[in-house]
């Protein structure tokens, strides 16, 4: 019995040795929708801050103060892969250093990405604190995404319908 117990043992170690060591050889490409797509967050003090994903990896931030009359936009290259998902909520995120192995529990229906950002041009109008990364920085933030939401930093942005005229006019001043 004691040998039947230690074999069944021994099988359940080499199992969870392959599931988790094999799994984390698969990696899926992130990729940008095909059409222009956008997440925002509205603050109640006129504060604004969107994400327009475009094609080629290509993402707008969008920054405004109402009361200011302040706009601050950038364009970023934004490219990325899926973390490994295990089960349940648990998942492990390549160069996630904060936590133990890169195992992180995200919330139910959200992907994590890990994203490497490249700002590649911003445009200011207007006076005020400038609250976006300048340009040439490169970042690598986790960005969790769901069917109607995104969560970037510690903010949750809600998807919304894409105004092509707003994507043209900040792609005028963002691509010369």
């Amino acid at each position: 019995m004691i040998n039947i117990a230690s074999k069944i043992g021994t099988s359940l170690a080499i199992l969870l040795i392959l599931l988790f060591g094999l799994k984390s050889c698969i990696i899926t490409v992130w990729k940008s929708p095909e059409q222009p797509t956008t997440y925002a967050i509205h603050g109640s003090d006129g504060r604004s801050l969107a994400m327009i994903f475009l094609p080629e990896n290509e993402t707008i931030f969008l920054y405004t103060e109402e009361k200011a009359d302040f706009i601050e936009s950038s364009l970023t290259k934004m490219r990325g892969t899926y973390g490994t998902h295990y089960f349940w909520r648990l998942w492990s995120i390549d160069g996630a250093g904060s936590s133990l192995f890169g195992y992180r529990v995200y919330p139910e229906g959200s992907e994590p990405v890990i994203m490497e950002t490249t700002v590649l041009k911003k445009f200011i109008h207007g006076s005020s604190t400038p609250t976006l990364r300048t340009e040439g920085d490169i970042t690598h933030p986790i960005i969790l995404f769901t069917t109607d939401a995104v969560r970037f930093g510690d903010m949750w942005l809600e998807k919304e319908p894409t105004n092509p005229d707003l994507v043209k006019s900040l792609l005028v001043k963002l691509k010369p």
